[in-house]
């Protein structure tokens, strides 16, 4: 009997890994173009006889309820990074992984866009072109070197490692606060930890690399903007919710801040006539500044295979909750 996909009705541009799981012999099943909601009558339909939920689940969520009616239920794949539109807890607690796309591409696609950015604020790049398009010629501020600054890092995760990697032989600081990570591993990458309230008072170029939890939403606020060195500059390449929009917008407007970088935004897409997103100061991107061609041909791939894995009771490559997979396991030898 054919495994049984759930998945949203459109993958956007990650349909193809449905084609890919078609060609497995899954049978594909499409939640509603207008969807309703989890409903009971939508949830019996679609989610309680589930072999796999496949999707984002942007704007639709997958909670509890969905994934706990699903009892032959052996994985979710999201098949990008972020699982913030998915009950992981529930699912940790329910027994099943959750899969997601964590491979090389999208890490060292995010590096490499880091270090672009910290040159790019540094060096003022956004007020060095506007001059030109305006007509005028070097009337910009001229900027500064990355060499001899300071970079912190909120976050020294895949993403953060992969930008103290690039940047050992820029002879600059490099600094970090992250309370999973251990001073020996942060040393290996030529980086020092700090304590948060250090890492806003010495860095010269501040990355926001942390994932969206209730403990980092606004972590960078009003307050926290308020004790960052004056002239420094702040990018988000971590996600939306982590910084508070508004009062960066003041912190910039104030002359506080000399500039910003934007990929992750609190509302995505965020208006056309957000305040950021065409102000003089500030570098701003779709959520895809290190997004690749490259990335976008692993990613179907990486999720069809994650959910064939997953079918086959193998472990998937890449798991959000890692947490569960023993517990998974046994479940699934009984």
């Amino acid at each position: 009997m054919a495994h049984r996909i759930v998945s949203a009705a459109s993958l956007a541009t990650h349909e193809t890994v449905i084609d890919h799981l078609r060609d497995a012999g899954c049978e594909i099943v499409r939640l509603p173009a207008a969807f309703p909601g989890w409903t009971p009558e939508i949830i019996n339909e679609y989610a309680a006889g589930a072999d796999a939920f496949v999707g984002t689940f942007r704007g639709l969520r997958l909670p509890r309820e969905a994934i706990a009616a699903a009892s032959g239920l052996k994985v979710i794949t999201s098949p990008i990074i972020g699982v913030e539109h998915i009950d992981v807890k529930a699912a940790t607690e329910l027994g099943v992984p959750v899969a997601h796309g964590a491979m090389a591409e999208n890490f060292e696609g995010m590096a490499e866009a880091g270090v672009m950015l910290i040159a790019a604020l540094r060096k003022n790049m956004r007020g060095k072109q506007a001059c030109v398009a305006v007509g005028e010629w070097k009337t910009a501020a001229s900027g500064h070197l990355v060499t001899g600054s300071i970079v912190g890092l909120l976050g020294l995760g895949r993403i953060g490692r992969g930008i103290a990697r690039r940047l050992m032989s820029w002879d600059c600081e490099m600094i970090a606060h992250d309370p999973y990570v251990d001073a020996k591993l942060a040393a290996k990458h030529g980086v020092d930890l700090v304590d948060f309230d250090t890492l806003l008072a010495r860095s010269d170029t501040l990355l926001v690399l942390v994932t969206l939890t209730p403990e980092t939403r606004h972590i960078i606020n009003a307050d926290a903007l308020a004790r960052m060195k004056p002239g420094a500059s702040l990018i988000n390449i971590g996600r939306g919710g982590c910084v508070d929009d508004a009062a960066l917008l003041e912190a910039l407007n104030r002359g506080h801040l000399s500039g910003a970088a934007i990929d992750a935004w609190e509302t995505e897409p965020p208006a056309a006539d957000h305040p950021l997103r065409n102000h003089p100061l500030v570098i701003a991107t779709a959520h895809d500044v290190g997004h690749s061609a490259e990335l976008y041909a692993r990613i179907p791939e990486v999720a069809a295979e994650n959910t064939l894995r997953a079918l086959r009771g193998e472990t998937p490559l890449h798991v959000a909750n890692p947490g569960v997979i023993e517990r998974w396991q046994a479940r699934w030898r009984q």
